[in-house]
């Protein structure tokens, strides 16, 4: 579950498509980790965070899998690039861009947060390249978890004016705000920081826009257009205990046609981090045959 609190605290292609296309072939793979033997598996970390994400877990799974590890562009010290309001468009394209360089035809996908919004779109779009999506504690919108009646256009002023304020924060604002909302997402103090220091380390602009588009992109409306196997791993503690978490998961992922739900009991919202035994079991069970 993605917490309220962290929320709150190419014109010239048009013109020249054959030049653009050109430039297109000619870039350079994306910086992507590749390690590991074995399927592919696509993993991809969540809003303004580094694919060190899943630490916990990358050695044990490059035994079983040859894992390409995403770094989305603009989040966690890597330079942005491109218009930052085009973030979620950019990674996509990027990662479908590095499973060319990389000569894979189909791949498995883990996303968090961000990243499993992400596989959604991803395995809508292209079904003949992702096998399957496991989302981590991420739901297709954002702001159900806050308001189970909210829509696009009902947010959208919310979404606009958190982006502008998010935009206009002094820099030591910004990152007192990042380190008070971590204590939200992790439990241990250690990840606490390092999550911190992941957002702080973010363009400012593509992080706010990526916030943005969370609250104002519905994927409930495309849900039956993801053919793949979807198995949505969420969190649950005291603070949202699993007897709501588990009916609201499960009333916003309705028309998943090929859908599983597991619950991770005392998590916050980096389930990897606060669980990692059981997160790995559910992960792993996830991406499965028989998911």
């Amino acid at each position: 579950m993605i917490p309220l609190r962290p929320l709150i605290a190419a014109c010239a292609a048009l013109f020249l498509p054959v030049a653009a296309a050109a430039q297109a072939d000619d870039a350079p793979c994306p910086p992507f980790e590749v390690t590991g033997t074995g399927p592919d598996l696509v993993l991809v970390p969540g809003l303004g965070s580094h694919p060190d994400t899943w630490g916990s877990v990358r050695e044990s799974l490059a035994k079983d899998y040859r894992l390409h590890l995403v770094h989305i562009a603009g989040f966690a010290g890597r330079p942005a690039t491109g218009d930052p309001a085009a973030v979620l468009e950019n990674a996509r394209a990027e990662i479908i861009r590095h499973l060319d360089c990389r000569k894979v035809e189909r791949a498995a996908y883990a996303g968090h947060s961000l990243g499993g919004f992400l596989g959604l779109t991803l395995a809508a779009d292209h079904p003949d390249r992702i096998a399957r999506v496991v989302v981590v504690d991420s739901l297709p919108f954002f702001p159900l978890i806050f308001n189970p009646a909210a829509t696009p256009a009902s947010t959208a002023q919310m979404a606009e004016d958190t982006r502008i304020g998010l935009l206009a924060l002094d820099k030591e604002s910004f990152a007192q705000g990042q380190r008070q909302s971590a204590m939200s997402l992790v439990q241990g103090p250690a990840f606490q920081r390092a999550i911190a220091d992941w957002t702080i380390a973010s363009d400012r602009a593509t992080f706010a826009a990526g916030v943005h588009k969370l609250m104002t992109t519905d994927m409930r409306l495309r849900l039956a257009e993801v053919r793949v196997p979807v198995r949505v791993i969420a969190a649950a503690n005291p603070y949202a205990p699993r007897t709501r978490i588990e009916p609201l998961y499960t009333a916003a992922y309705a028309g998943t046609p090929d859908l599983a739900l597991s619950v991770v009991d005392n998590s916050y919202h980096f389930v990897m981090f606060d669980q990692p035994e059981a997160f790995e079991a559910a992960l792993r069970a996830g991406l499965a045959d028989g998911g």
